[in-house]
């Protein structure tokens, strides 16, 4: 009975822990006024950053030209806009916490302060020094500006002798400020967005993965930091390099990635129900397969670009694709999907081979060929 009670009350604790997660958006504007209207927001609404695009999770009505926003904190550090201007929106990171905005005027809501938790604060002190990057490079260029000889003064290709320099130097400052900002956030999940939307456009990938391999094991699970991996990955994909990590759902609605096959060789196999050329594959992919009866060292991971769920597991079911080591998944997103991007998918069929360590042996491997090469991979395992 004791054991009993104490299993429950430790219960009712973790639960009353669990509910304890929420955060708090208070928000307060100095003027309600749209930019380009005479109108006033009655109405703001919370977005999330899901799959790429912003969804609504939440409405708040402007009182007093306040509002506030509540609900769960989400487990892992999340994206979000305050949207409901007519001239931009408030970038916020969701997180466990009350979160101040403003006050700020809402004819231009992308200058509101943003602070109160960890992460925000950190955020807020990132957008206070791309400010200060701004406002110093303006000030050398203005100075070199001042000094240009009368002469040439409006020749905008002889202005350049003199402004280059000062573009590269200003480019550089704000490299380093970048850089030396991440190394003091390394333990923060803000640092992956400032990494994916500061560094990415302007960095080499070399140096990108020096940064991400910086970071703590800990924000290997926060989704950001696989993104970052597989745009990497994607970008020196050739034979030889690690393959991108890719993820999907079988026809049962299992989650299943690339990563999980670890060990195995896997014959990576895009396709559509659609698609008259890999059906013609078919018979060779089962041909192949048969070799593998006795074998668990190979699988085919058959990834469809359908976008309807009866299309494909009719398909599947009609030309009877099964066997022990034949998976398939698809996210049904079309040629939408970011798995086929990360692949540089352009047609189907196509096909890439990965080894037990993860990297691309081959591409478009077909027909006959592809039959000798899998068989050869079960030989060597007997």
């Amino acid at each position: 009975m004791r054991k009993l009670i104490t299993l429950t009350l430790l219960a009712i604790v973790t639960l009353a822990t669990a509910q304890e997660r929420k955060f708090v958006i208070r928000g307060e504007m100095s003027s309600s006024k749209l930019c380009y209207s005479e109108e006033t927001v009655k109405e703001v609404k919370l977005e999330e950053l899901v799959d790429g695009q912003m969804v609504v999770i939440a409405t708040a009505p402007v009182v007093d030209n306040k509002f506030t926003f509540e609900g769960a904190a989400p487990e892992q550090l999340a994206l979000c806009n305050i949207t409901g201007f007519d001239n931009g929106a408030i970038q916020i990171y969701l997180e466990e916490g009350e979160i101040s905005v403003g006050p700020f005027d809402a004819a231009y809501p992308v200058g509101a302060d943003i602070a109160g938790t960890p992460s925000n604060d950190i955020y807020q002190a990132y957008l206070d020094l791309n400010d200060r990057c701004i406002k110093e490079s303006k000030e050398r260029m203005k100075a070199v500006m001042e000094n240009i000889p009368a002469d040439i003064k409006g020749d905008m290709q002889a202005e350049m002798k003199y402004t280059s320099p000062t573009f590269y130097v200003n480019n550089m400052h704000f490299k380093v400020a970048i850089m030396d900002f991440i190394v003091q956030h390394l333990d923060s999940p803000v640092t992956l967005y400032i990494i994916k939307y500061a560094m990415v456009p302007t960095f080499d990938t070399d140096m990108i993965q020096t940064f991400l391999d910086a970071v703590p094991q800990e924000m290997h699970k926060q989704p950001l930091y696989k993104e970052l991996v597989n745009d990497i990955r994607a970008a020196n994909l050739k034979v030889g390099s690690e393959a991108p990590d890719i993820s999907g759902r079988t026809p049962e609605g299992e989650e299943l990635s690339l990563s999980d096959l670890r060990g195995k060789y896997v014959f990576i196999d895009f396709w559509a129900s659609w698609c008259a050329p890999c059906r013609r594959e078919f018979p060779y992919m089962k041909q192949a397969l048969a070799y593998s009866e006795n074998s668990d060292n190979l699988v085919v991971l058959s990834y469809s670009i359908d976008s309807k769920h009866d299309d494909w597991v009719n398909c599947i079911a009609k030309n009877q694709l099964t066997h022990k080591n034949w998976i398939h998944i698809s996210t049904l997103k079309g040629w939408n999907s970011d798995v086929i991007k990360l692949f540089n998918v352009k047609g189907v069929p196509f096909t890439a081979l990965i080894d037990p360590e993860g990297n691309v042996v081959a591409f478009e491997l077909r027909g006959e060929e592809m039959v000798k090469k899998l068989k050869g991979i079960v030989d060597e395992a007997k």
